[in-house]
Parts: C-alpha cells; structure tokens; sequence
C-alpha cells in the first residue's frame, strides 16, 4: 500500500535554505497595483507527465484554486537556483501567481507523491511557491481519480496546510516570524488547535476540548476521527475517489490566513462512529438529496452503493448520477 506524504518530509532542508538566502535576495514589488485573483500556476519540470496525467494535474490546480478566495499579492524575486530544494530553477522575475513546481521523482515505495511550501510572503506568512513530487514508482499505473485526489492533497500542503501550522517554519523573505503555532502536543499526541477548524470540528460534532487529533506527523488530521477526508492521515487507504475538502480543512486555509470559497467545500460528515469497512461503503452509503444547480436539477450519489440502493448502477458518462470520481479505471462507466 502507499502513502500520501508527511507533511515534515521536506521542512527541515526547506526551513534552513529559506532562512539563509531570503533576506538578501527579495525585493519587494514596486507600486500599487490591484492583486490578482487566486490561482495555482503549475510549472512541470524533469520527467515529462503524459497528456493525461498533465491534463489530471491541471484539474487538481483548477480544483485548489475554487478554494481560495483571496487575492495573490505580486512579489518581486530573485533566487538563485536550488532555494527552496535541489534541481530547481533560477526565479528571477515578478511573480504573479501561486505557482507549484512539479515533478517526477523516484521516492521509494511507500508514497504517491510528497510537497512543500516555498518561501513565504512578508506579513502574511503565506507561501508565494511550492514543490510536489510524484512518485516515478507506480506512478504509470495510478488511475486519473487517485492522481486528482493525490494532486488536490499534496497542493494544500504546499499551500501550508499541515505544513505551516508550526512557528518554526512561519519565516518570511525578509526574515521575520509571525510565531504563530496551529498545534500542541500533549501525552505525545499532536492536536490542532487552530480556531476556525477547530470552530467546523465543533460543529460537526467533534468531543474533546485539546483539539483536532492529529496524526504522528503532525501535517494530517488523524485517520480514525476523520475517516475519508482529503487531508486525512489515511486518505492513502480511500482510492477510487476524490476525498471530500470538509470544513476542517477550509478551516485550515483560515487558520493560515486565506480567505476562502466556503461553498467550494464538500458536505461532509464526521464519522462519529468510527469510520466505515468497505462492506458498509458499498451496502450501507444513503443516496445524497438532489443538488439544485440554477433551474436543472443534478442527481448526487454519495457511493456506489447508495447508486445500485437506487437502482442507478452502472451510470455511463452523461447519465443522471455518474461522476468521474466513481468511474475508477475511466472507462466512461461508474459503478459497474
């Protein structure tokens, strides 16, 4: 089985590089100008992705991007190569986007893919660049839904969820901290305590006054509280599908700074229970209500259980119920 990264995997180098060369290369963009809005610009390095995988990785950033309703503020750079990680390019040039570098590297066998924010912007402490790796192993083989969920995962870290909730790694251009910390660490668990997601755990029924259990990473909301989640610690275990971006992790993006898109979140329901065997996903997952969408009305199934429950199954692509999400081998048939 693999994994979804850690969120530390690639801190520390980031933290140390970052630390030694902003303060001397930033200049700060010059005049007043209106921001842009949000968008994650992909800039694919090294080994060249198939159309496909290219086209999957686009989704994955257009999908990100709905999220954030903040404005990107242009910044002026001129790093020298290598600044965030090895093998990558000079920057020099007046950025006007969140961009995300990608690449295809060979990290073992235990992993889809791993990321990292790059250097952070003055005041707002939010990342201008990032870094996601795929993993060459196994990567020819990854259905198109496990890439787009791999891809939506690893862009939020390196947006700085689970990856910036500590003060040590909160440094800016210019060198400067914000101090902030998002967790604690008590009895030798990890807790987020961040108010706006541990406000949406709350309200979704979640217990404890510490926070939202982590996982040993620190960079993943823990497994067992969240089950199928796109930030889980587990989301390595749930294939076949796009996690859902629940209201933890919207909170998350707040946390941060962000203003978000709260309607470009899934529903999302915390496991209460504990999480769900496979039987019960496919036996025991209730048909969502319909969705209105302007005057047409979308019919929604929250597994392919609920669609066979309802006698939908299998759901060719155009068909009332069929989404991508559940057409795991992309064959144009859902739930067969």
């Amino acid at each position: 089985m693999m994994f979804y990264s850690g969120s530390n995997v690639k801190r520390l180098s980031w933290f140390r590089l970052l630390c030694l060369g902003a303060t001397l290369i930033y200049t700060p963009a010059a005049g007043a100008q209106a921001p842009a809005p949000f968008a994650v610009e992909l800039r694919f390095l090294g080994k060249t992705l198939t159309a496909a995988q290219q086209a999957t990785v686009r989704e994955a950033a257009a999908r990100v991007s709905q999220l954030i309703a903040s404005p990107f503020v242009p910044v002026t750079l001129n790093l020298p190569a290598n600044s965030c990680d090895s093998n990558l390019p000079r920057i020099k040039e007046k950025v006007q986007q969140f961009f995300v570098f990608v690449r295809v590297s060979d990290l073992g066998e235990e992993k889809y893919a791993e990321a990292a924010p790059c250097d952070l912007h003055d005041g707002s402490y939010l990342p201008i660049y990032g870094v996601v790796d795929l993993n060459s192993n196994g990567l020819s083989d990854l259905p198109r839904v496990d890439l787009l969920d791999t891809m939506i995962h690893e862009m939020l870290h390196a947006l700085g969820v689970g990856t910036l909730w500590e003060a040590d790694y909160r440094v800016s251009l210019s060198g400067d901290s914000d101090e902030k910390n998002l967790i604690r660490k008590v009895n030798g668990k990890y807790y987020y305590t961040g108010a706006r997601a541990l406000a949406a755990y709350r309200n979704l029924g979640g217990q404890g006054g510490t926070g939202i259990p982590l996982d040993a990473d620190a960079g993943h909301w823990a497994g067992s509280t969240v089950c199928s989640e796109i930030l889980s610690g587990d989301a390595g275990d749930y294939t076949g599908r796009v996690n859902p971006v629940s209201p933890l992790t919207l909170g998350a993006l707040e946390d941060l700074g962000y203003r978000i898109n709260r309607a470009a979140g899934n529903r999302y329901a915390l496991p209460l229970k504990g999480c769900p065997t496979d039987q019960d996903e496919d036996t025991d997952a209730p048909a969502s209500a319909p969705v209105n969408s302007g005057t047409a009305k979308t019919v929604y199934f929250a597994s392919c259980g609920a669609a066979r429950a309802a006698g939908a199954a299998p759901m060719r692509r155009g068909q009332p119920g069929y989404r991508p999400e559940m057409d795991g081998d992309a064959d144009g048939v859902a739930c067969e």
